[in-house]
């Protein structure tokens, strides 16, 4: 596995948060660039309103007897009118906080805007996400081209502020150095906070420019997690164990590399437990049984599975998931095990590893998040 990349792809991968570098796209498709991305799948959220349900009473029938006397005439005791049970008022259940831009990237920026902001065609790239900002009442969206001017990629965030812990505020309005780490940029308008990745900070800096108004006055309200969300605090110490004992392994290490998730918007979903990541592999690259673990997890979010088999995913059976899909290797890279637990999501992206090792390893990673 290559992981040396050239000095642009690197400034875009590691601006690059949510999803990993995956490199999966939709069947069918051909593969223009050296990473796949990801933007937001959607969530589908149900609104639960109340039922009402109306008794009502049958009086008896009530008989009369006539007197012994035939001159005296029978008066029929007066028969009480039942009252009727009243209809309860249906109570409406706490509506789900709107997300900022209705979650339509398209409304975000259409693709004619971005290409005006970078100077080239752009199209919305849509890829299968782990993460997603839209669990914290937000969106993130994703646009690439490739032409003869070399292979970029813009992308652009927006939460709610309150979302937003201090280490990142402190960086809002710092125009980025875009050599040796990730090229993003960041602002607050009203209750919004927009950022923007590009392969430039002028790009990222237009790109938050061209949002910043319309995202003051979307609504935008921060989303809590679900109180069975799975509680990641430290995923490598957390999962590493877990992965050594279902692998006969010891002495595993994070993978040399910095094709690692990252940025203003990964340190937002981390900060408030809405994503993790860590990898593994051997500390040796020419071990003989080397191979490599990314391992994304997406607390309290459940996955479209429709979705999932758009790109690839066939249903198969993991012990502890509710749902479970095998995605096999895009053009020989690596393949994907992705399950839907109590918890939330976890998926292990792995190299060398079969479709078997992986469904186990994912059984065992969802028994060590609890």
């Amino acid at each position: 596995m290559n992981d040396e990349l050239t000095p642009s792809e690197r400034a875009a991968l590691r601006a690059r948060i949510v999803g990993g570098a995956h490199d999966i796209t939709p069947v069918g498709a051909h593969r223009n660039a050296w990473i796949a991305g990801s933007v937001a799948a959607a969530l589908v959220v149900a609104i639960a309103g109340g039922v009402a349900v109306t008794s009502t009473l049958s009086a008896p029938e009530i008989a009369t007897t006539p007197s012994p006397s035939p001159s005296v005439t029978v008066v029929p005791v007066p028969v009480q009118t039942p009252t009727p049970t009243p209809t309860p008022t249906p109570t409406s259940s706490a509506t789900t906080p709107a997300l900022a831009f209705g979650g339509d990237c398209s409304v975000v920026l259409d693709d004619d805007a971005v290409s005006a902001v970078v100077g080239v065609p752009m199209t919305q790239w849509e890829g299968l996400s782990v993460w997603d900002a839209r669990s914290l009442g937000g969106v993130s969206c994703h646009w690439r081209t490739q032409d003869s001017s070399g292979w970029q990629s813009v992308g652009v965030s927006v939460l709610p502020y309150s979302a937003v812990p201090d280490a990142v505020r402190s960086k809002i309005g710092v125009v980025p150095v875009c050599e040796g780490g990730p090229c993003d940029y960041s602002e607050r308008f009203g209750d919004a906070w927009v950022s923007a990745y590009a392969n430039s900070a002028d790009v990222a800096m237009n790109a938050v420019a061209a949002v910043g108004a319309r995202a003051a006055s979307s609504p935008v309200t921060e989303r809590a997690l679900p109180a069975g969300a799975w509680s990641v605090d430290g995923c490598q110490d957390q999962l590493q164990r877990a992965v050594e004992r279902t692998l006969g392994r010891s002495g595993l290490e994070p993978i040399g590399t910095d094709n690692v998730p990252q940025g203003q918007e990964w340190d937002v979903l981390t900060a408030r437990g809405a994503a993790a990541w860590c990898s593994v592999a051997p500390p040796v690259y020419d071990d003989r049984d080397y191979f490599t673990l990314r391992i994304s997890i997406a607390p309290g979010l459940q996955s479209d599975p429709t979705e999932v088999e758009r790109f690839g995913g066939t249903p198969v059976q993991v012990d502890g998931a509710r749902a479970a899909w095998w995605i096999p290797p895009a053009n020989g890279v690596r393949g994907r095990l992705r399950a839907d637990a109590d918890g939330g999501i976890i998926e292990a992206a792995g190299t060398d590893l079969s479709e078997e090792q992986m469904r186990t390893l994912a059984a065992n990673l969802i028994g060590a998040l609890g």
